[in-house]
C-alpha cells in the first residue's frame, strides 16, 4: 500500500492476486461504483484502489493478510520529496530586470533550489494536512521540524532559505501566494520596481525608426527632450502629438530613463525585428531577420529547374560586365543552360531556354517538371510559354526581392566561390567580409576620382571563359558525396532523371523559343527557309490552308544544320517539313545519296499526282446548252431602304430601264 492523492491505495491486481476478491467481483463492484478507483490502469500503470472505499469484509480481509493501512502505508519525507522545477527553471532563465538584464547563473540555481525545497515542503504539510483523518496525524512542530530539515540541507543544495521557523513559515506564504517572483532579491527588480509602460516603449521605438535612422543614445537624448518641452513628437500618419502626461509614473513625475535602459528598449528581440523591417531595406531584412523555409534538394534530376541572372565579376574593356542567364537543375546542381548578352533584356532569357532545350534535346532526355523563375524579364512570357502546361507542366514564380529562395542564386555562388576563383583572378567583391574575397583594387586619384585599375577583357575572353568553367563544374564532384559518393553533377543529372518526364514535343518548342520566318508555300511542294528548301510531309497538307492564301510563319530551332521547320497558318499548325536534299542531275556522277534524294522527291511527286487525279476523276464532263423559248421569270428586287432612296436625285435616275436591266440579267443567269 501507498499514498496516492494524499489517499491511502492499493493495487487492483493485488486485491485479485491475493484473493481479497475475484477478478469478476471487482469489475462488477468497478462498474457499480462500490469502490472508488483513484487511477485507472493502462499500458505498465496499475490501476489503484482506495482502501477507504472497500466494503467492510473486504477491507478486514486486507488488514488481516498486510497489517493496518495507517501504519503499513510509507510516507516520503522532505528529502524525498525534493525534485528539480522545471517550470522554476524557466521562469528564472527568461527573468528580466528593470535594466533588461538577465539573473548571474549562480543565482539562477539558488532561485531554483529555494523553488524545489518550498515545493517539498508544501507536499509534506500538504500530505500531513491529508493523513489527520487517517492515522490522527498533526501539524504542531511541523515548522520547527522543517527548519531542522532546511538548515540540514542548505550545504548540500545551496538553496537561501531562512532557518528560522517563524521567518521560513511566512516565505513558504509569500511563496505560495506570490510565486516564483518572490524569491527574486529585491536589488534585481520585483513586482514594485519601475516598469517600463507600452506607451514608453511606443515611443522609444517610434523614435529610433525615423527615416534619418538615429542611434540609441540619439533616441535616449530626444526623449529626455521631449520629457523636459524642448521638443514635441507627432505621429506623422495621424497628425497627433504625443502627450507627456502619459509619460509619467504614480506621482506625477517624468519617467526618466538612462541611456542603458533605451538601449535595450531597442534591442530587445522582440522589438529588434520590427525596427529592422523599418531601418533596413527589404532584402537585407529578408536575407538577414525574416524567417526562411527550409528545405532539401530533390531526389530525382529535371523534376525542377531553377533560372536566374548574374552578371560575371571582370569588367569588359568599356567597364561594363557581361549578363549572364543560366538554368540549373536542382537535384545535381549541373548547369543545363547558358546565354549571354552585353544587355539584360528578354533575348537573354530565350536564349538560356532554347540552349537548354538543345541539351536536352540533343541527349534525348524528356521535358522538365517544373520550372523556377523570377518575375523580372519572364514576366512577360506569363501568359505564352511560361504558362503552365504550355512547355513545361509547372512554373514556380518566386517572390520579388526574395533571392534565397532561388535555388540558382545558391548554385551561382557555388559557382563563382567554388570554380571561378579558383581558376580565375579578380573573382569577388570588395566589400565583401572576407579578405580573400576581395579583388585587389588600386585607386586612381585623378581629377574623376572614380577610376580604378582593374584588369579588362573582351566579350569573347569573358565568355570562353566562362563556359570552360561551366565544364569544370557540371564535372566537378556532387556536393552531396553521400548519397552520391564518387559521381560527379553530370553524372547525377543523367543517372537519376526523373521517371514521369514526357518527351518533348518539338512542334511546342519551336513555336515559343526558335526562331520564325514569313515565306509561303511554293510549287504545292516546299517552303523555303534561310536559303534552303523543307518540303511538306504530304500534299494533303494543301487542303488545310485558308482559301487562295500560301502565306505561312516557318518556326525553327537556330543551328549549323536545320534539319526541320515547323509551319503556322494564323497560329495554328499546319505540317513539319523536312530538308529537300538536292540531288546531282548527272548520272554518272550520283551517289547512293544522290540516288535517295532523287527517290524522296519522286514519291513526293508522285503523290501529288496521284492526289490531282483523285480529284480530277470527281469532276464531271458538262455542257451548257440555251433553252427554247424560256420562262419569264419573275424577279422580286429587294427594296431599297428609304433613306438611301431619298439621297438619290430622281431626276438622274430611270426606274424603268433599271427594272429592264435587271430582268433582262435574270433571263441570262438561266
Amino acid at each position: 500500500m501507498e499514498y496516492f492523492n494524499n489517499k491511502i491505495v492499493i493495487e487492483a491486481k493485488e486485491l485479485i492476486s491475493f484473493g481479497v476478491m475475484t477478478d469478476s467481483t471487482y469489475r462488477k463492484m468497478t462498474v457499480r461504483n462500490q469502490i472508488n478507483v483513484v487511477r485507472r490502469g493502462c499500458v505498465n500503470t496499475p490501476a489503484l484502489v482506495a482502501v477507504d472505499s472497500l466494503p467492510q469484509r473486504y477491507y478486514d480481509k486486507v488488514v488481516e493478510l498486510v497489517g493496518d493501512p495507517k501504519q503499513v502505508a510509507p510516507r516520503k519525507t522532505l528529502e524525498d520529496r525534493i525534485v528539480a522545477d522545471s517550470q522554476a527553471v524557466e521562469f528564472f532563465s527568461g527573468y528580466r530586470t528593470v535594466s533588461d538584464k538577465a539573473l548571474p547563473d549562480d543565482k539562477i540555481r539558488e532561485y531554483c533550489a529555494n523553488a524545489s525545497v518550498l515545493n517539498a515542503i508544501g507536499a509534506v504539510l500538504e500530505d500531513k494536512m491529508a493523513a489527520r483523518g487517517l492515522s490522527g496525524g498533526k501539524k504542531s512542530g511541523f515548522w520547527e521540524a522543517a527548519s531542522v530539515h532546511v538548515a540540514r540541507l542548505k550545504a548540500r543544495l545551496g538553496h537561501s532559505l531562512p532557518e528560522n521557523p517563524s521567518r521560513l513559515r511566512d516565505k513558504f506564504k509569500a511563496y505560495q501566494k506570490g510565486g516564483y517572483s518572490t524569491l527574486v532579491s529585491g536589488k534585481f527588480g520585483n513586482s514594485n520596481s519601475l516598469k517600463v509602460s507600452d506607451n514608453i516603449e511606443r515611443l522609444i521605438l517610434s523614435i529610433y525608426t525615423m527615416p534619418n535612422k538615429p542611434y540609441s543614445s540619439d533616441t535616449w537624448d530626444l526623449y529626455l527632450q521631449f520629457l523636459g518641452g524642448s521638443i514635441e513628437v507627432a505621429d506623422m500618419q495621424t497628425g497627433e502629438l504625443f502627450c507627456r502626461e502619459d509619460f509619467v509614473n504614480e506621482r506625477g513625475e517624468p519617467v526618466k530613463l538612462s541611456r542603458s535602459t533605451v538601449w535595450n528598449i531597442v534591442n530587445d528581440p522582440k522589438n529588434r525585428v520590427v525596427v529592422d523591417k523599418c531601418r533596413m531595406g527589404t532584402m537585407e531584412y529578408n536575407v538577414t531577420r525574416r524567417p526562411h523555409h527550409i528545405r532539401r534538394s530533390p531526389d530525382f534530376s529535371f523534376s525542377k529547374i531553377s533560372l536566374d541572372d548574374r552578371d560575371l565579376p571582370r569588367k569588359m574593356k568599356d567597364g561594363t560586365r557581361v549578363k549572364a542567364y543560366y538554368a540549373y537543375d536542382v537535384a545535381s546542381g549541373c548547369v543545363i543552360g547558358r546565354a549571354y548578352s552585353r544587355k539584360k533584356t528578354t533575348g537573354l532569357f530565350v536564349d538560356c531556354m532554347r540552349d537548354m532545350l538543345r541539351f536536352i534535346d540533343s541527349r534525348g532526355f524528356g521535358m522538365p517538371i517544373e520550372l523556377e523563375v523570377e518575375h523580372h524579364i519572364v514576366n512577360q512570357f506569363a501568359d505564352t510559354m511560361m504558362a503552365e502546361g504550355t512547355l513545361f507542366p509547372m512554373i514556380r514564380w518566386c517572390n520579388p526581392g526574395n533571392s534565397e529562395e532561388k535555388r540558382a542564386e545558391h548554385f551561382n555562388r557555388e559557382k563563382k566561390y567554388g570554380y571561378e576563383k579558383k581558376y580565375q583572378e579578380g573573382i569577388g567583391r570588395f566589400y565583401a567580409k572576407l579578405e580573400a574575397n576581395r579583388p585587389k583594387v588600386d585607386k586612381v586619384f585623378d581629377e574623376d576620382n572614380n577610376h580604378y585599375k582593374e584588369k579588362t577583357y573582351t566579350f569573347e575572353e569573358l565568355v570562353a571563359d566562362d563556359l570552360k568553367i561551366i565544364e569544370q563544374y557540371n564535372n566537378g564532384l556532387h556536393r552531396n558525396q553521400k548519397k552520391y559518393p564518387g559521381k560527379t553533377r553530370l553524372q547525377v543529372l543523367i543517372e537519376h532523371r526523373n521517371p514521369n518526364m514526357v518527351p518533348m514535343d518539338p512542334v511546342k518548342v519551336a513555336r515559343y523559343v526558335g526562331e520564325c520566318v514569313h515565306t509561303s508555300i511554293r510549287r504545292s511542294a516546299y517552303v523555303r527557309v534561310q536559303y534552303q528548301d523543307y518540303r511538306l510531309s504530304s500534299p494533303e497538307v494543301l487542303d488545310n490552308l485558308l482559301p487562295n492564301n500560301y502565306n505561312v510563319d516557318a518556326y525553327y530551332m537556330p543551328s549549323d544544320d536545320v534539319q526541320k521547320v515547323y509551319i503556322y497558318q494564323n497560329d495554328i499548325y499546319i505540317d513539319t517539313c523536312q530538308l529537300v536534299t538536292a540531288y546531282n542531275e548527272a548520272t554518272a556522277e550520283q551517289t547512293e545519296t544522290d540516288r535517295e534524294a532523287y527517290e524522296e522527291q519522286a514519291k513526293y511527286v508522285a503523290k501529288y499526282d496521284a492526289m490531282i487525279k483523285r480529284s480530277k476523276q470527281r469532276l464531271a464532263k458538262v455542257a451548257v446548252l440555251p433553252k427554247e423559248n424560256p420562262a419569264p421569270v419573275e424577279v422580286k428586287s429587294k427594296p431599297m431602304p428609304a433613306e438611301e432612296i431619298s439621297e438619290m436625285d430622281s431626276d438622274d435616275f430611270d426606274f424603268e430601264s433599271f427594272a429592264k436591266r435587271a430582268k433582262e440579267a435574270a433571263v441570262r443567269s438561266l
